[in-house]
This record gives C-alpha cells, sequence and structure tokens, in this order.
C-alpha cells in the first residue's frame, strides 16, 4: 500500500493532525489510556508562533484513499547537539563484535533530526514517515535521527517500551507494545530514558504524610510556601533559574528559556490546586533569589483532556473547576496528582530540603483526599528525584526509552 507523507499546509489538514491521536488509541484500545498533547501548544508549532527558535514542521501520513494513517514532526535544536554529542551509542551486533567493530561514539559529533508528536497505524505507516525524516535529514546534512520528543527530551517524549497496561498521564505519554517493535525493526536504536512513578497515598507511611513543623524549617534554614494563583508568577519567577541549575548534569537537559518556561506553565493558574506547589526557601533570601527548593504538583487533568480533545477550553475550565469542588473526576472515581518537577538547588542541595517539601505535598494530597500521586519520567541517572516516590512506597509505572539511527550518507 502506497503512503504518502507531507507538510500540513491547510487548517483542514491541521484539524487532521490534531484529530489522529484519540482516533488511533480509540482503535487500538486505547481510548482511556492515550495523553492529548495540548492543541494550542501543536497550533503555536504550526503558525510559528511558539517559543521554539526555529521551524517545527508538521507531517501527515496518508493511505491511498486519503485515510490519515500517521503523523509526527520535524524539527532541529542545536543546543540539544552539543549534549547529544558523544553520547549517541549504538549496541553493537554479535557479528560486528566478533570481526573486532569498533564504535567511535565517543569522539562522534551530532547533528540530529529530531521528531516528535509521532504516532502510527501500522508499520508501513512509521516506515513511510521514517523515510521522509530521513530524506530531510540528508538535507540538512544531519548525522542522525532522535525522538521522539515535543519539542525536546525535557518536555515531553520518548517511547513507553514496559508497563502498556497503565493508562499514560498528564504530561507523559502511552503508546502499545507495537510502537517501539516498529522502531527497532526500522533500525533505531534505544537511548537514554527512565521510569514514571505510582504511589498510592492510602500506603504512604504517616512518616513521610506530616507536614514539617517550623522548628524542622528553622533548622533547614528554610521557609516553606504554597503559592496560591494570585503569587503563582513570583514562585515561578523562583523555580525557573533553580530548574536550570538543579538539571544542567543531566544528559538529555537543555536550559529552558524564558519564553519556554512561559510556555510551558502557560494555564498552570487554571490547572493547580493551591497547596500542593510547594516551594523552599532561604531565610536570608532576597525578593529575587531563586528557590533553595520546590516540588510542583497539579491535579491529573487527562481524562478532562481527553474529553475535549486536548483543548484548554470553557468546557475544560468548568470540567476542572468541578473536579476542584467536589475532589471527583467527571467518572466519579477520586481524584490522581502528577509530580511534574522537582528539585533543589545545587547550593542547597544535601540538605534534606525536597524531603521537606515532599512530606507537605503528601500531608496536603492526603489532607484533600486525593488517591494517587503519579511522577512523570524521571531519568534512570536522576536518583534523588527518584527517591521522593521511592521513600513513599512508590513503584515503577512506565519504562521509556527514547530512539535513534544514524543517518545514511
Amino acid at each position: 500500500m502506497l503512503i504518502t507523507v507531507s507538510e500540513v499546509s491547510t487548517r483542514a489538514e491541521l484539524r487532521e493532525f490534531l484529530d489522529f491521536p484519540a482516533a488511533l488509541a480509540t482503535s487500538q484500545g486505547g481510548a482511556d489510556h492515550w495523553v492529548p498533547l495540548l492543541r494550542s501548544d501543536v497550533t503555536t508549532w504550526w503558525t510559528g508562533r511558539s517559543w521554539f527558535p526555529a521551524d517545527v514542521t508538521l507531517l501527515i501520513a496518508k493511505d491511498p484513499v486519503g485515510r490519515v494513517v500517521g503523523r509526527t514532526t520535524a524539527h532541529r535544536y542545536p543546543a540539544l547537539d552539543e549534549r547529544l554529542s558523544g553520547r549517541l551509542r549504538r549496541r553493537l551486533t554479535p557479528p560486528e563484535v566478533q570481526a573486532g567493530v569498533v564504535d567511535d561514539w565517543q569522539h562522534r559529533q551530532v547533528r540530529a533530526q529530531l521528531f516528535g508528536a509521532t504516532e502510527f497505524e501500522t508499520p508501513e505507516a512509521a516506515e513511510a514517515i521514517f523515510a521522509e525524516l530521513e530524506a530531510r535529514a540528508q538535507a540538512a546534512g544531519c548525522t542522525h535521527l532522535f525522538g521522539p520528543v515535543s519539542l525536546l527530551p525535557n518536555q515531553t517524549g520518548g517511547v513507553v517500551v514496559a508497563g502498556h497496561q497503565h493508562p499514560g498521564f498528564f504530561d507523559t505519554v502511552w503508546n502499545t507494545a507495537a510502537t517501539a517493535e516498529a522502531y527497532e525493526a526500522a533500525g533505531f536504536h534505544r537511548w537514554g530514558g527512565g521510569h514514571t512513578w505510582e504511589v498510592e497515598l492510602a500506603d504512604v507511611p504517616a512518616a513521610r504524610a506530616t507536614a514539617p513543623s517550623a522548628a524542622e524549617c528553622a533548622a533547614a534554614g528554610v521557609r516553606i510556601t504554597t503559592p496560591s494563583r494570585f503569587e503563582l508568577t513570583r514562585a515561578l519567577g523562583r523555580i525557573h533559574p533553580t530548574m536550570n541549575a538543579a538539571f544542567d548534569a543531566l544528559t538529555y537537559y537543555t536550559p529552558i528559556t524564558d519564553a519556554q518556561f512561559a510556555s510551558q506553565t502557560q494555564g498552570l493558574a487554571l490547572l493547580m490546586d493551591p497547596g500542593l506547589i510547594v516551594t523552599a526557601e532561604d531565610l536570608d533570601a532576597g525578593p529575587g533569589d531563586p528557590a533553595a527548593a520546590f516540588i510542583l504538583t497539579v491535579p491529573d487533568p487527562v481524562r478532562v483532556l481527553r474529553a475535549t480533545g486536548g483543548r484548554l477550553n470553557a468546557t475544560a475550565a468548568a470540567l476542572l473547576a468541578r473536579q476542584q469542588l467536589t475532589g471527583r473526576t467527571a467518572s466519579g472515581t477520586g481524584r490522581d496528582a502528577v509530580l511534574i518537577v522537582q528539585a533543589a538547588h545545587p547550593e542547597a542541595q544535601g540538605r534534606g530540603l525536597v524531603s521537606l517539601l515532599a512530606r507537605k505535598m503528601y500531608s496536603e494530597l492526603v489532607r484533600k483526599g486525593y488517591r494517587r500521586l503519579r511522577v512523570t519520567f524521571v531519568g534512570d541517572d536522576n536518583l534523588g528525584s527518584s527517591a521522593v516516590p521511592g521513600r513513599a512506597g512508590g513503584h515503577w509505572l512506565h519504562e521509556l526509552r527514547f530512539f535513534f539511527r544514524e543517518v545514511h550518507a
């Protein structure tokens, strides 16, 4: 079957691009598992009005009768090239090992053709998409295809390679087991990755769900704050530099610019539940100093986003408000929360601040009647972030990996 891949050039094709994941998930039996990207984000990619400093090309795959069978994006980010250079290592095959082949990855400079928002119905659709990405990579002088990332690894991305039976949640991804198989059949190699986590709040040890006392905070030299919606902008201004400083050592992390951070936190005031965003500020900190540590948690809006197809509109606002008032989702189940990001500033590490903040967060979640906390992608090399759910009795939910392959000369 001939599958064509072309750029999204009209509003009608943009709607097809946006609507395809829901239809695909339904056909795969995953209607209650998939995770929508925000439609507003995808639209800004297409119009060129996003924070991203380069073009983001939306590509759509169709069969001979014009039915959509896949989609992806193509984009470049030189700052990520610097992070990936010398780190994209393929696993040598047994014949290569026996032949004494040497993989010179240690010295290899990477120029990556990134791709993201990637969904496909069949391996044939995947191959057509990868062939188009390969052609674009060759034209741009790229050395590797790398993804899926939307738009970067420190936003959302990766492929679920284990734990497919568990639904995805906000700010993560979900796919069937066949997805990773299609990548590997097409010659891609796994790279990096980590896990999402789940904590049953009823099982959190009492000591971990007891808010720290004023004396404990004073002994650590901090005050703990939980910003209201009106105080959110100030709190985010302190969180942003701490996040960049704390994660700078992670292989896949590129510094988050002011414009990117504003884009990623847009709509947070609508999603947040006051009390779940907690920060630690040094007692002698000035008004503009970075937070010593923080944890950013929100009620999980994924059911609402599935219902609205990724729209944060008036309908979504009404459903989210109902959840806030009743403590129940539209399906009548208890609310879940999502820990999106946590960190301590390098100058404040070793003082147990994230542990204090976690106790405050867990105490709020339990007091407000949440049933589960889920934690977004934590890299395998980020042991500090894994400790928060691990010490509360949490367990891995999904395993995620990125994929790459070399571009043929």
